[in-house]
Protein backbone atom coordinates (compact mmCIF):
# COMPACT_ATOMS: atom_id res chain seq x y z
CA UNK A 1 0.00 0.00 0.00
CA UNK A 2 2.77 2.49 0.97
CA UNK A 3 4.58 1.46 -2.91
CA UNK A 4 1.06 2.67 -4.45
CA UNK A 5 0.60 5.83 -2.45
CA UNK A 6 4.31 7.07 -3.55
CA UNK A 7 3.21 5.79 -7.36
CA UNK A 8 -0.19 8.20 -6.79
CA UNK A 9 1.61 10.65 -5.20
CA UNK A 10 4.47 10.73 -8.32
CA UNK A 11 1.52 10.90 -10.53
CA UNK A 12 -0.67 12.97 -9.24
CA UNK A 13 2.59 15.97 -9.09
CA UNK A 14 3.47 15.07 -12.69
CA UNK A 15 -0.34 15.72 -14.11
CA UNK A 16 -0.28 18.86 -11.81
CA UNK A 17 2.65 20.13 -13.16
CA UNK A 18 2.20 19.55 -16.46
CA UNK A 19 -1.77 21.03 -16.43
CA UNK A 20 0.01 24.13 -14.73
CA UNK A 21 2.43 24.54 -17.56
CA UNK A 22 -0.72 23.60 -20.40
CA UNK A 23 -2.12 26.97 -18.16
CA UNK A 24 0.44 28.86 -18.82
CA UNK A 25 1.13 28.24 -21.75
CA UNK A 26 -1.81 29.29 -22.81
CA UNK A 27 -1.90 32.51 -21.32
CA UNK A 28 0.78 33.49 -23.50
CA UNK A 29 0.38 31.60 -26.63
CA UNK A 30 0.72 33.47 -28.94
CA UNK A 31 4.25 34.66 -28.05
CA UNK A 32 5.00 30.88 -27.91
CA UNK A 33 3.78 30.02 -30.79
CA UNK A 34 5.79 32.25 -32.57
CA UNK A 35 8.88 31.03 -31.14
CA UNK A 36 7.90 27.37 -31.61
CA UNK A 37 6.92 27.75 -35.45
CA UNK A 38 10.79 26.42 -35.69
CA UNK A 39 10.43 23.83 -33.87
CA UNK A 40 7.67 22.73 -35.30
CA UNK A 41 9.03 23.11 -38.57
CA UNK A 42 12.78 21.36 -37.98
CA UNK A 43 10.54 18.22 -36.45
CA UNK A 44 8.74 17.93 -39.92
CA UNK A 45 12.12 18.48 -42.44
CA UNK A 46 13.80 16.33 -39.68
CA UNK A 47 11.05 13.84 -39.85
CA UNK A 48 10.39 13.43 -42.84
CA UNK A 49 13.93 13.04 -44.31
CA UNK A 50 14.64 10.56 -42.03
CA UNK A 51 11.18 8.22 -43.26
CA UNK A 52 11.96 9.15 -46.46
CA UNK A 53 15.51 7.39 -46.03
CA UNK A 54 14.02 4.70 -44.45
CA UNK A 55 11.72 4.12 -47.11
CA UNK A 56 14.63 4.70 -49.64
CA UNK A 57 16.70 1.32 -47.78
CA UNK A 58 13.50 -0.44 -47.92
CA UNK A 59 13.09 -0.09 -51.57
CA UNK A 60 16.58 -0.62 -52.95
CA UNK A 61 16.63 -3.71 -50.45
CA UNK A 62 13.21 -4.96 -52.47
CA UNK A 63 15.06 -4.32 -55.45
CA UNK A 64 18.24 -6.48 -54.71
CA UNK A 65 16.01 -9.21 -53.37
CA UNK A 66 14.81 -9.16 -56.66
CA UNK A 67 17.80 -10.06 -57.73
CA UNK A 68 20.00 -12.49 -55.06
CA UNK A 69 16.54 -13.17 -52.89
CA UNK A 70 15.78 -12.27 -49.35
CA UNK A 71 18.57 -11.72 -47.22
CA UNK A 72 19.81 -14.69 -45.62
CA UNK A 73 19.59 -16.51 -49.32
CA UNK A 74 22.21 -19.18 -49.54
CA UNK A 75 22.93 -19.74 -53.45
CA UNK A 76 24.45 -23.13 -54.56
CA UNK A 77 26.11 -23.91 -57.59
CA UNK A 78 27.33 -27.54 -58.76
CA UNK A 79 29.59 -28.20 -61.33
CA UNK A 80 30.61 -31.83 -61.16
CA UNK A 81 35.06 -31.96 -61.45
CA UNK A 82 35.14 -35.90 -60.46
CA UNK A 83 38.47 -35.54 -58.14
CA UNK A 84 38.54 -37.60 -55.24
CA UNK A 85 35.32 -39.78 -56.81
CA UNK A 86 35.11 -42.99 -57.86
CA UNK A 87 34.02 -44.21 -61.44
CA UNK A 88 30.44 -44.77 -60.51
CA UNK A 89 29.43 -41.08 -60.53
CA UNK A 90 26.69 -42.35 -58.10
CA UNK A 91 24.95 -38.30 -56.97
CA UNK A 92 23.03 -40.60 -54.42
CA UNK A 93 25.93 -40.54 -52.42
CA UNK A 94 25.36 -37.55 -51.00
CA UNK A 95 23.58 -39.12 -48.51
CA UNK A 96 26.27 -40.70 -47.04
CA UNK A 97 27.43 -37.10 -45.00
CA UNK A 98 26.73 -36.39 -41.88
CA UNK A 99 22.65 -35.70 -41.37
CA UNK A 100 22.92 -32.92 -39.09
CA UNK A 101 20.30 -30.57 -40.02
CA UNK A 102 20.79 -26.94 -39.86
CA UNK A 103 18.42 -24.67 -38.23
CA UNK A 104 17.06 -21.39 -39.82
CA UNK A 105 13.74 -19.83 -40.85
CA UNK A 106 14.48 -21.75 -43.90
CA UNK A 107 13.97 -25.40 -42.43
CA UNK A 108 11.18 -27.34 -41.50
CA UNK A 109 9.85 -30.50 -40.33
CA UNK A 110 8.34 -31.18 -43.29
CA UNK A 111 9.83 -32.53 -46.88
CA UNK A 112 9.80 -29.52 -49.53
CA UNK A 113 6.44 -29.27 -51.30
CA UNK A 114 8.03 -29.05 -55.60
CA UNK A 115 11.39 -30.54 -56.59
CA UNK A 116 14.54 -29.16 -57.95
CA UNK A 117 14.93 -27.72 -61.97
CA UNK A 118 16.82 -25.60 -63.93
CA UNK A 119 20.36 -23.39 -62.99
CA UNK A 120 22.34 -19.97 -64.19
CA UNK A 121 23.06 -22.05 -67.25
CA UNK A 122 26.37 -23.92 -66.35
CA UNK A 123 26.90 -26.78 -68.12
CA UNK A 124 26.88 -30.18 -65.83
CA UNK A 125 29.12 -31.93 -68.12
CA UNK A 126 33.06 -31.52 -66.48
CA UNK A 127 32.79 -34.96 -65.62
CA UNK A 128 31.82 -37.95 -68.17
CA UNK A 129 28.78 -39.51 -66.86
CA UNK A 130 27.68 -37.01 -64.83
CA UNK A 131 25.23 -33.93 -65.77
CA UNK A 132 22.31 -31.75 -64.75
CA UNK A 133 20.05 -34.91 -63.90
CA UNK A 134 22.34 -35.89 -61.80
CA UNK A 135 22.64 -32.69 -60.04
CA UNK A 136 19.19 -32.30 -59.80
CA UNK A 137 18.71 -35.70 -57.87
CA UNK A 138 21.46 -34.33 -56.01
CA UNK A 139 19.76 -31.18 -55.04
CA UNK A 140 16.32 -32.98 -54.10
CA UNK A 141 18.15 -35.14 -51.77
CA UNK A 142 19.75 -32.73 -50.28
CA UNK A 143 16.63 -29.86 -49.70
CA UNK A 144 14.48 -33.54 -48.22
CA UNK A 145 17.66 -34.91 -46.20
CA UNK A 146 17.84 -31.57 -44.34
CA UNK A 147 13.93 -30.92 -44.21
CA UNK A 148 14.63 -27.40 -46.04
CA UNK A 149 11.05 -25.47 -46.39
CA UNK A 150 11.74 -22.03 -48.20
CA UNK A 151 13.92 -22.63 -51.51
CA UNK A 152 13.87 -22.53 -54.96
CA UNK A 153 15.70 -23.00 -58.52
CA UNK A 154 16.25 -21.24 -61.48
CA UNK A 155 18.98 -21.01 -64.76
CA UNK A 156 18.67 -19.55 -67.66
CA UNK A 157 17.69 -20.16 -71.75
CA UNK A 158 17.28 -18.69 -74.55
CA UNK A 159 13.89 -19.08 -76.57
CA UNK A 160 13.04 -18.15 -80.01
CA UNK A 161 10.10 -17.10 -80.04
CA UNK A 162 7.32 -16.18 -83.03
CA UNK A 163 6.62 -13.00 -82.94
CA UNK A 164 3.69 -11.29 -85.40
CA UNK A 165 6.52 -9.21 -86.71
CA UNK A 166 9.22 -12.57 -86.95
CA UNK A 167 11.12 -14.83 -84.43
CA UNK A 168 12.97 -13.28 -81.82
CA UNK A 169 14.93 -14.55 -79.23
CA UNK A 170 13.74 -14.14 -75.95
CA UNK A 171 15.69 -14.19 -72.46
CA UNK A 172 14.04 -16.71 -69.97
CA UNK A 173 14.51 -17.77 -66.30
CA UNK A 174 13.27 -21.39 -65.85
CA UNK A 175 12.26 -21.34 -62.19
CA UNK A 176 10.41 -23.22 -59.75
CA UNK A 177 7.29 -22.36 -58.31
CA UNK A 178 8.59 -20.99 -55.01
CA UNK A 179 10.93 -18.66 -57.39
CA UNK A 180 8.39 -15.77 -56.76
CA UNK A 181 8.62 -15.43 -53.04
CA UNK A 182 12.01 -15.60 -52.52
CA UNK A 183 12.22 -12.86 -54.98
CA UNK A 184 9.48 -10.84 -54.32
CA UNK A 185 8.59 -10.98 -58.20
CA UNK A 186 6.14 -8.57 -59.06
CA UNK A 187 3.27 -9.74 -61.65
CA UNK A 188 1.51 -6.55 -62.76
CA UNK A 189 -1.50 -8.18 -64.99
CA UNK A 190 -2.67 -12.61 -64.37
CA UNK A 191 -0.86 -14.04 -61.64
CA UNK A 192 2.41 -16.32 -60.64
CA UNK A 193 2.70 -19.43 -61.02
CA UNK A 194 0.69 -22.22 -59.32
CA UNK A 195 1.05 -25.87 -58.08
CA UNK A 196 -2.14 -26.68 -61.29
CA UNK A 197 0.33 -25.39 -63.89
CA UNK A 198 2.66 -28.32 -62.79
CA UNK A 199 0.51 -30.81 -65.11
CA UNK A 200 -0.53 -28.23 -68.10
CA UNK A 201 1.02 -30.07 -71.64
CA UNK A 202 1.20 -26.26 -72.18
CA UNK A 203 3.99 -24.97 -69.90
CA UNK A 204 3.04 -21.61 -68.02
CA UNK A 205 4.88 -18.86 -69.14
CA UNK A 206 4.94 -15.24 -67.27
CA UNK A 207 6.23 -12.56 -69.30
CA UNK A 208 7.19 -8.96 -69.64
CA UNK A 209 5.47 -5.87 -70.52
CA UNK A 210 7.88 -5.64 -73.77
CA UNK A 211 6.87 -9.12 -74.59
CA UNK A 212 3.23 -8.46 -74.48
CA UNK A 213 3.85 -5.51 -76.89
CA UNK A 214 5.58 -7.78 -79.25
CA UNK A 215 2.50 -9.54 -79.18
CA UNK A 216 0.68 -6.52 -80.10
CA UNK A 217 -1.28 -6.74 -76.63
CA UNK A 218 -1.74 -3.87 -73.93
CA UNK A 219 -3.42 -5.88 -71.36
CA UNK A 220 -3.60 -9.71 -70.53
CA UNK A 221 -7.36 -10.18 -69.98
CA UNK A 222 -7.04 -13.72 -70.38
CA UNK A 223 -4.71 -16.69 -70.74
CA UNK A 224 -2.82 -16.39 -74.11
CA UNK A 225 -0.62 -18.88 -76.37
CA UNK A 226 2.82 -18.50 -77.80
CA UNK A 227 4.66 -20.36 -80.27
CA UNK A 228 8.28 -20.76 -79.65
CA UNK A 229 11.06 -23.16 -82.08
CA UNK A 230 13.78 -23.31 -79.55
CA UNK A 231 15.55 -25.09 -77.79
CA UNK A 232 12.31 -27.19 -79.01
CA UNK A 233 9.02 -26.49 -81.05
CA UNK A 234 6.50 -26.35 -77.77
CA UNK A 235 3.50 -23.99 -77.26
CA UNK A 236 3.37 -21.63 -73.98
CA UNK A 237 0.50 -20.02 -72.17
CA UNK A 238 1.34 -16.96 -70.86
CA UNK A 239 -0.51 -16.53 -67.58
CA UNK A 240 1.06 -13.25 -66.29
CA UNK A 241 2.95 -10.08 -66.55
CA UNK A 242 5.91 -8.44 -64.96
CA UNK A 243 5.63 -5.25 -63.35
CA UNK A 244 6.87 -2.61 -66.06
CA UNK A 245 10.48 -1.07 -65.32
CA UNK A 246 10.76 2.30 -64.82
CA UNK A 247 13.06 3.52 -67.81
CA UNK A 248 14.62 6.81 -68.79
CA UNK A 249 13.99 8.32 -72.04
CA UNK A 250 16.49 7.05 -74.23
CA UNK A 251 16.75 10.42 -75.98
CA UNK A 252 17.14 13.17 -72.96
CA UNK A 253 17.50 15.99 -74.43
CA UNK A 254 15.28 17.59 -77.33
CA UNK A 255 11.99 17.41 -78.56
CA UNK A 256 12.35 14.78 -79.86
CA UNK A 257 11.91 12.32 -76.13
CA UNK A 258 11.18 8.84 -76.69
CA UNK A 259 10.29 6.68 -73.85
CA UNK A 260 12.76 3.11 -73.89
CA UNK A 261 11.30 -0.03 -74.60
CA UNK A 262 10.53 -2.53 -71.70
CA UNK A 263 12.87 -5.31 -71.89
CA UNK A 264 12.43 -8.85 -73.84
CA UNK A 265 11.99 -11.27 -71.17
CA UNK A 266 10.19 -14.26 -69.62
CA UNK A 267 9.82 -16.80 -66.48
CA UNK A 268 9.02 -20.51 -67.37
CA UNK A 269 7.37 -23.20 -64.98
CA UNK A 270 10.24 -25.87 -64.71
CA UNK A 271 8.31 -28.98 -64.09
CA UNK A 272 6.23 -28.84 -68.13
CA UNK A 273 9.01 -26.84 -69.38
CA UNK A 274 11.29 -29.70 -68.20
CA UNK A 275 8.69 -32.86 -69.11
CA UNK A 276 8.18 -31.23 -72.55
CA UNK A 277 11.69 -31.28 -73.34
CA UNK A 278 13.29 -34.02 -75.70
CA UNK A 279 15.98 -36.55 -74.12
CA UNK A 280 18.95 -35.34 -76.75
CA UNK A 281 18.28 -31.48 -75.63
CA UNK A 282 21.64 -30.40 -73.27
CA UNK A 283 20.18 -29.37 -69.90
CA UNK A 284 21.40 -26.41 -68.03
CA UNK A 285 22.58 -27.18 -64.53
CA UNK A 286 19.54 -25.56 -62.22
CA UNK A 287 20.95 -23.16 -59.26
CA UNK A 288 19.80 -24.20 -55.58
CA UNK A 289 18.85 -21.13 -53.26
CA UNK A 290 18.10 -21.70 -50.05
CA UNK A 291 16.63 -19.24 -47.43
CA UNK A 292 18.93 -19.68 -44.42
CA UNK A 293 18.01 -16.42 -42.28
CA UNK A 294 20.46 -14.12 -41.33
CA UNK A 295 20.85 -15.31 -37.54
CA UNK A 296 24.36 -17.35 -38.59
CA UNK A 297 21.71 -20.69 -40.28
CA UNK A 298 23.79 -19.67 -43.71
CA UNK A 299 26.64 -20.17 -43.08
CA UNK A 300 26.25 -23.54 -41.45
CA UNK A 301 23.82 -24.25 -45.18
CA UNK A 302 27.20 -23.50 -47.38
CA UNK A 303 29.30 -26.06 -45.19
CA UNK A 304 26.74 -28.40 -45.43
CA UNK A 305 26.20 -27.66 -48.96
CA UNK A 306 29.84 -27.89 -50.03
CA UNK A 307 30.26 -31.22 -47.63
CA UNK A 308 27.47 -32.96 -49.64
CA UNK A 309 27.80 -31.82 -53.26
CA UNK A 310 32.01 -31.91 -53.49
CA UNK A 311 31.40 -35.50 -52.02
CA UNK A 312 28.96 -36.41 -54.71
CA UNK A 313 30.48 -34.54 -57.64
CA UNK A 314 34.34 -34.10 -56.61
CA UNK A 315 36.73 -31.59 -54.34
CA UNK A 316 36.31 -28.18 -55.70
CA UNK A 317 32.93 -29.06 -57.90
CA UNK A 318 30.66 -26.76 -55.35
CA UNK A 319 30.43 -22.66 -55.32
CA UNK A 320 27.94 -21.55 -52.07
CA UNK A 321 27.19 -17.80 -51.60
CA UNK A 322 24.86 -16.23 -48.68
CA UNK A 323 24.18 -12.44 -49.59
CA UNK A 324 23.82 -11.16 -45.77
CA UNK A 325 26.41 -8.98 -46.95
CA UNK A 326 23.79 -7.11 -48.40
CA UNK A 327 23.50 -6.09 -44.23
CA UNK A 328 25.85 -3.14 -45.40
CA UNK A 329 22.38 -1.39 -46.72
CA UNK A 330 21.24 -1.46 -43.27
CA UNK A 331 24.42 0.36 -41.45
CA UNK A 332 24.38 2.86 -44.22
CA UNK A 333 21.11 3.46 -43.48
CA UNK A 334 21.78 3.90 -39.55
CA UNK A 335 24.08 6.36 -39.94
CA UNK A 336 22.25 8.27 -42.21
CA UNK A 337 19.48 8.47 -39.48
CA UNK A 338 22.08 9.42 -36.72
CA UNK A 339 23.45 12.91 -39.17
CA UNK A 340 19.48 13.51 -40.05
CA UNK A 341 18.97 13.57 -35.80
CA UNK A 342 21.67 15.44 -35.17
CA UNK A 343 21.44 18.13 -37.50
CA UNK A 344 17.41 18.13 -36.59
CA UNK A 345 18.94 18.47 -33.65
CA UNK A 346 21.01 21.32 -33.97
CA UNK A 347 17.96 23.45 -36.03
CA UNK A 348 15.69 22.74 -33.01
CA UNK A 349 17.87 23.99 -30.93
CA UNK A 350 18.62 27.21 -32.88
CA UNK A 351 14.64 27.77 -33.15
CA UNK A 352 14.12 26.85 -29.25
CA UNK A 353 16.49 29.80 -28.47
CA UNK A 354 13.29 32.14 -28.82
CA UNK A 355 12.00 30.14 -26.36
CA UNK A 356 14.31 30.22 -23.85
CA UNK A 357 14.01 34.36 -24.28
CA UNK A 358 10.58 34.06 -23.65
CA UNK A 359 10.55 31.79 -20.79
CA UNK A 360 13.26 33.94 -18.89
CA UNK A 361 10.86 37.00 -19.70
CA UNK A 362 7.96 35.00 -18.22
CA UNK A 363 9.92 33.88 -14.77
CA UNK A 364 11.00 37.35 -14.56
CA UNK A 365 6.96 38.37 -14.76
CA UNK A 366 5.85 35.84 -11.95
CA UNK A 367 8.93 36.12 -9.89
CA UNK A 368 5.73 37.58 -6.90
CA UNK A 369 4.00 34.35 -7.78
CA UNK A 370 7.23 31.73 -6.91
CA UNK A 371 8.11 33.50 -3.80
CA UNK A 372 4.81 33.22 -2.68
CA UNK A 373 4.39 29.72 -3.28
CA UNK A 374 8.08 28.94 -1.80
CA UNK A 375 6.56 30.95 1.50
CA UNK A 376 3.39 28.23 0.94
CA UNK A 377 5.89 25.45 1.41
CA UNK A 378 6.47 24.99 -2.48
CA UNK A 379 9.87 22.54 -2.83
CA UNK A 380 12.93 24.13 -5.46
CA UNK A 381 11.75 20.59 -7.14
CA UNK A 382 8.12 21.48 -8.08
CA UNK A 383 9.41 24.82 -8.82
CA UNK A 384 12.07 23.93 -11.12
CA UNK A 385 9.97 21.10 -13.22
CA UNK A 386 7.04 23.06 -13.31
CA UNK A 387 8.93 25.69 -15.05
CA UNK A 388 10.62 23.01 -17.32
CA UNK A 389 7.64 21.27 -18.21
CA UNK A 390 6.15 24.49 -20.12
CA UNK A 391 8.99 24.45 -22.37
CA UNK A 392 8.66 20.77 -22.66
CA UNK A 393 5.22 20.93 -23.35
CA UNK A 394 5.39 23.46 -25.83
CA UNK A 395 7.90 21.27 -27.91
CA UNK A 396 5.98 18.48 -27.56
CA UNK A 397 2.85 20.19 -29.35
CA UNK A 398 5.19 21.84 -31.86
CA UNK A 399 6.77 18.09 -32.64
CA UNK A 400 3.21 16.64 -32.93
CA UNK A 401 2.37 18.87 -35.16
CA UNK A 402 5.35 18.36 -37.51
CA UNK A 403 5.46 15.14 -37.66
CA UNK A 404 1.75 15.36 -38.91
CA UNK A 405 3.29 17.54 -41.43
CA UNK A 406 5.57 15.06 -41.97
CA UNK A 407 3.03 12.04 -42.48
CA UNK A 408 0.94 14.02 -44.39
CA UNK A 409 4.04 15.00 -46.94
CA UNK A 410 5.08 11.55 -47.32
CA UNK A 411 1.30 10.61 -48.23
CA UNK A 412 1.35 13.21 -50.94
CA UNK A 413 4.66 12.93 -52.17
CA UNK A 414 5.86 11.17 -55.11
CA UNK A 415 8.15 8.62 -54.12
CA UNK A 416 8.93 6.67 -57.44
CA UNK A 417 9.57 10.43 -59.12
CA UNK A 418 11.76 11.43 -56.13
CA UNK A 419 13.76 8.20 -55.18
CA UNK A 420 13.55 6.97 -59.51
CA UNK A 421 13.05 3.43 -58.08
CA UNK A 422 10.30 0.83 -58.07
CA UNK A 423 8.04 1.15 -55.35
CA UNK A 424 5.33 -1.40 -55.49
CA UNK A 425 3.42 0.04 -52.78
CA UNK A 426 2.93 3.34 -50.67
CA UNK A 427 4.56 2.17 -47.66
CA UNK A 428 3.27 3.10 -44.22
CA UNK A 429 4.74 5.96 -42.30
CA UNK A 430 7.94 4.33 -40.14
CA UNK A 431 7.20 4.55 -36.67
CA UNK A 432 10.78 5.23 -35.64
CA UNK A 433 10.95 8.30 -37.70
CA UNK A 434 8.12 9.71 -35.72
CA UNK A 435 9.96 8.09 -32.42
CA UNK A 436 12.90 9.92 -33.28
CA UNK A 437 11.26 13.44 -33.93
CA UNK A 438 9.00 13.29 -30.81
CA UNK A 439 12.10 12.37 -28.33
CA UNK A 440 14.37 15.38 -30.36
CA UNK A 441 11.27 17.41 -29.53
CA UNK A 442 11.11 17.03 -25.97
CA UNK A 443 14.95 16.86 -25.03
CA UNK A 444 15.50 20.13 -27.32
CA UNK A 445 12.37 21.52 -24.60
CA UNK A 446 13.80 20.03 -21.53
CA UNK A 447 17.23 21.96 -22.40
CA UNK A 448 14.93 24.94 -23.08
CA UNK A 449 13.36 24.83 -19.75
CA UNK A 450 16.13 23.70 -17.54
CA UNK A 451 17.91 27.55 -17.76
CA UNK A 452 15.00 29.84 -16.77
CA UNK A 453 13.71 26.98 -14.34
CA UNK A 454 17.20 26.95 -12.48
CA UNK A 455 16.36 30.93 -12.40
CA UNK A 456 13.31 30.16 -10.78
CA UNK A 457 14.81 28.01 -8.19
CA UNK A 458 17.48 30.73 -6.92
CA UNK A 459 15.19 33.22 -6.39
CA UNK A 460 14.99 33.70 -2.86
CA UNK A 461 11.29 33.43 -1.37
CA UNK A 462 11.67 36.60 0.34
CA UNK A 463 12.92 38.66 -1.78
CA UNK A 464 10.59 37.59 -4.38
CA UNK A 465 7.79 38.65 -2.26
CA UNK A 466 8.90 42.06 -2.47
CA UNK A 467 9.50 41.83 -5.73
Amino acid sequence: MKGLSNVNRILTGLVGAVSEAWAQLRIGRLRVLLSLVGVAVAVAAMTFVIALGQVTVSAVNRLNESHTGRPGTVSIMVSPTGKGTDASGDSDSSGSSSGSTPSGPGTSSGTSPDGPAGGTGAQAGSRPGLGAADVVRAQSSFVERYQVKAWATHYDQNLRVAFPSGGRTVHTQVVSLQYGILHHTDVAQGRWFSAEDADDLSPSIIVSQGFLEQLGLKRLTGPVQVRAYAPTPMTYTIVGVLKPEKRESCQTSGPDETPCAQPLMAMVLNTPYERMLPTNVERATPVLEIWAGQDGADQRVIELAKQDFNAAFGAGSTRAESNVDQGATTSSSSTFTKVVTIAGVCVMLMGVLGLVNISMVTVRQRIHEIGVRRAFGATSRRIFFSIMLESVVATVVAGVIGIGIAIVGMRLAPLETILRLPVPTRPPFPMSAALIGLAAATGVGALAGAVPALVAVRIRPIDAIRY
